[in-house]
């Protein structure tokens, strides 16, 4: 964080009583805050770079806290989201162990353009929201007239300046670092000379890397001074902050695994003295060093070897707590990285030819990875501009874009560390304000984690006020993948209950069912709303300001139309005739399937049905099927249906099987049911699925899809959910056994997100197939181990070479 002179003057005029009022050291409270409230990170490993409408974005996430794995967050937010900030997707995951997967899938109608990727955990929101993890896309459409935004020639050029330290202080030597873009936020190459307004030159400067660099010079009082560019006809001037005689000087010299400082003071104001320095990481205190009092200049070393790597924010107090000048400077020990590399075991470029290849690890280690295997003639960059690196170590803890930010851990070198260097003082940091920590008025954290999916509510008698009080209840909860499970709960002495730390996916309905049996004992379950996705209230996205470069080499849009044909996404333009299906067909062809499917003795559509005055839906059922038969037994055995037969309390094989969305159920659970919640019922004299070939008859029950809990909230018995997004599975063919002779256009050829190592062979083989055009691959390895160190390789394969 960089203190504008307006700042300093407004600090200095509150006098020293504010200060003296807070001796108990800010630097103690900003630890305080971080165990309360700790700095969270995101960073997503997608399948590859580049998508088109109609496809899938795969992605792994990796959270990141303390430097290690964000195990204690359960929830993960991701949206896409269009240049307006209208959401087009929202995923909600689970985190386990500070990892999460998914996938957004791109409507084929998809405008082409640019697209935000949005991600954060509830608790990040206690934070600035400038901090959310976010990443641009550019989506290919089918409109080409905007498939891509293009560079052009001309482009307005924009510097900004930067003090070290923060202020630009008159009568001493001070550094200023510069950065210059372009109207796209597109690092821009200059050099030109400094100027007094008499139009006296001061001083030359010169780009060091991607439009940044630095030069030293001394203010003089009442001057002003500003930059003019080489080979610049035009003469525009660039001014140069306001100097200022209130502050101090800070340098920061980088050299291998130390940092060198240095203090420069001015004599003539003892408030704006240097009495301490502290240096902090995650909102840590990692050192804090006593300045030697009536010295104008001051030298030292900060030692950083045994730090973990990342940004260190180093802060100059005087001895009443103000902040005098502030610098970031970024610790590389290379701690964190996970040695790995890639044996290559079969290399086959053929069309559908078989590749095998193994990740070995340097030892074995805990741990999660992901792995993805493309073709680079899709990319629109040659390389990636960030990995798992940069984006947990660099740009998650600066605002704005770094062009490339992949590149100050790939270079090696005192280039590379100059390089960051300049990235570090001419990037802000905004997590807090020490103006902010020294008052007390940090924020006190509004959200929590939800701690995966919460149930709570109150239960009644039916149709009154008294609460279904101290009671147990068995709920039964059937989810969208056909998966059952069966939790009690307990009701308090109000009626209220809850049930947490519940994972499930897609819309799930939960079955709350009187233990004891009793039929005649109806209950109204009111529940008091969804915990999982419920919506925050955030800021608008920036629209993206980084364009696709002039001489892109990416196939995408002149392979558009038949990749998505491949990929069997309608195009324009296909008119396909056939007989228009009934409105039961329809409703079958959305809920039945496998055998399900088939021709029944009955099937029934209750989806245009007043259905109000059933209780529940074996209520609706009783004497509407010729020779179906329902009995409530009256010794609380509960009910038994049968099918064209006699029922008998002994002949058990008789009863129908019940399924209720083809999952195995009993008329008990078709009992809680209202009837208004079901859309399709079918009715089979056999079923080959069914135990025994349902020599009974088989009865299948269907509710209605999409039906939210707060949608119904006084839904009785039975309630509907939703719960986490569903997470699918990426095909990938084995043409060993699939012998499909459709065209293959696969762009992502390979992608495992789910590799869980602990502690076995660090030898981990792959195998995927080719499709029938690549001839290079693109293959990236990401992921983390449980103590926080990372991995990361990309290579592309072109025939037997790998760079």
């Amino acid at each position: 964080m960089r203190y504008k002179i307006k700042q300093a003057l407004i600090l200095a005029a509150a006098g020293m009583f504010f200060y003296k009022a807070y001796t108990q050291q800010p630097e103690k409270m900003v630890n305080s805050w971080a165990e309360k409230s700790p700095i969270e990170k995101i960073y997503f490993h997608f399948d590859r770079n580049d998508y088109m409408a109609g496809q899938t974005i795969w992605f792994k996430g990796y959270l990141y806290s303390d430097f290690v794995p964000a195990d204690k967050v359960t929830t993960l937010f991701v949206e896409l989201l269009n240049t307006s900030s209208s959401v087009i997707s929202r995923q909600v995951l689970p985190v386990f162990g500070g990892f999460s997967r998914g996938q957004i899938e791109l409507p084929d109608t998809l405008t082409g353009g640019f697209y935000i990727l949005r991600a954060y955990t509830a608790t990040m929101l206690n934070h600035d929201p400038g901090f959310l993890h976010e990443k641009n896309f550019f989506i290919f459409g089918r409109n080409k007239k905007e498939n891509p935004v293009v560079v052009t020639e001309t482009r307005a050029t924009r510097i900004e300046f930067f003090p070290e330290g923060g202020n630009f202080i008159t009568g001493l030597s001070n550094s200023i670092a510069y950065k210059a873009t372009d109207e796209n936020g597109l690092p821009v190459s200059v050099s030109g000379v400094i100027k007094k307004e008499n139009g006296e030159k001061v001083t030359g400067f010169s780009s060091y890397h991607d439009g940044m660099g630095y030069f030293d010079m001394i203010a003089e009082e009442k001057n002003t001074y500003y930059a003019v560019l080489d080979n610049d006809p035009s003469g525009q001037k660039y001014y140069l902050p306001i100097s200022t005689t209130k502050g101090v000087v800070l340098r920061i010299i980088s050299i291998g695994q130390t940092k060198q400082f240095e203090i420069l003071q001015r004599h003539d104001d003892p408030v704006f003295r240097a009495a301490y320095m502290v240096g902090h990481m995650q909102h840590h205190l990692v050192f804090k060093t006593e300045l030697k009092e009536g010295k104008d200049e001051m030298t030292g070393t900060i030692q950083t070897s045994n730090l973990s790597s990342g940004i260190l924010h180093i802060t100059v107090f005087n001895k009443e707590g103000m902040p005098l000048a502030e610098r970031l400077t970024f610790v590389d020990n290379k701690e964190y990285i996970q040695p790995g590399d890639i044996l290559f075991d079969t290399l086959d470029f053929s069309d559908r030819g078989k590749n095998h290849f193994t990740l070995s690890l340097k030892d074995t280690v805990r741990g999660s990875f992901s792995v993805s295997v493309y073709d680079p003639a899709f990319d629109t960059r040659s390389k990636r501009e960030q990995n798992i690196f940069s984006g947990l170590l660099l740009t998650s803890d600066l605002k704005g874009y770094i062009h490339d930010a992949a590149y100050y851990f790939s270079a090696t070198g005192d280039s590379a560390q100059n390089a960051i260097d300049l990235v570090m003082m001419t990037n802000g940091w905004r997590r807090f304000k020490w103006s902010d920590i020294i008052k007390g008025t940090i924020p006190e954290n509004k959200y929590a984690d939800p701690g995966y999916i919460t149930l709570a509510g109150k239960i009644n008698m039916e149709g009154t006020n008294k609460p279904f009080a101290d009671k147990e209840l068995l709920t039964f909860i059937v989810t969208a993948d056909s998966g059952k499970n069966m939790k009690m709960l307990h009701t308090n002495a109000d009626g209220y209950f809850k049930l947490d730390s519940m994972i499930f996916f897609g819309n799930a309905r939960i079955l709350f069912s009187d233990i004891k049996g009793k039929k005649n004992k109806f209950i109204d379950v009111n529940p008091d709303g969804d915990s999982l996705h419920r919506h925050y209230p955030l800021p608008r996205v920036s629209s993206p300001d980084q364009f696709i470069a002039s001489g892109s080499n990416t196939k995408i849009p002149e392979s558009y139309n038949a990749i998505l044909k491949a990929e069997g996404v309608m195009l324009e333009g296909v008119t396909i005739k056939s007989h228009k299906k009934t409105k039961l067909q329809e409703l079958e062809d959305e809920y039945a399937s496998g055998a399900f499917s088939g021709d029944a003795n009955r099937t029934m559509d209750l989806t245009g049905e007043d259905l109000t005055p059933y209780r529940n839906i074996l209520d609706y059922l009783q004497f509407r099927v010729p020779g179906l038969q329902i009995q409530l037994s009256t010794d609380g055995g509960g009910y038994r249906v049968t099918y064209r037969t006699q029922a008998s309390a002994s002949a058990l094989s008789d009863a129908m099987i019940i399924y209720l969305n083809e999952v195995p159920s009993d008329p008990d659970v078709l009992s809680t049911i209202p009837a208004r919640d079901v859309a399709l019922i079918k009715v089979f004299s056999s079923l080959t699925a069914a135990s025994g070939g349902g020599y009974g008859g088989v009865l299948a029950v269907y509710t209605k899809k999409g039906v939210d809990i707060s949608a119904d909230p006084l839904a009785g018995e039975t309630i509907n959910y939703k719960g986490y997004s569903v997470i699918k599975e990426f095909y990938s063919p084995d043409y060993r056994v699939n012998k499909n002779t459709k065209t293959d256009q696969r762009i992502t050829l390979y992608w495992n997100p789910s590799v869980i190592v602990a502690d076995v062979d660090p030898k981990i083989p792959f195998w995927f197939y080719n499709n029938d055009r690549t001839r290079q691959f693109k293959i990236v390895i990401e992921g983390m181990t449980t103590t926080g160190k990372m991995l990361m390789i990309e290579k592309t394969i072109s025939g037997k070479k790998a760079f």
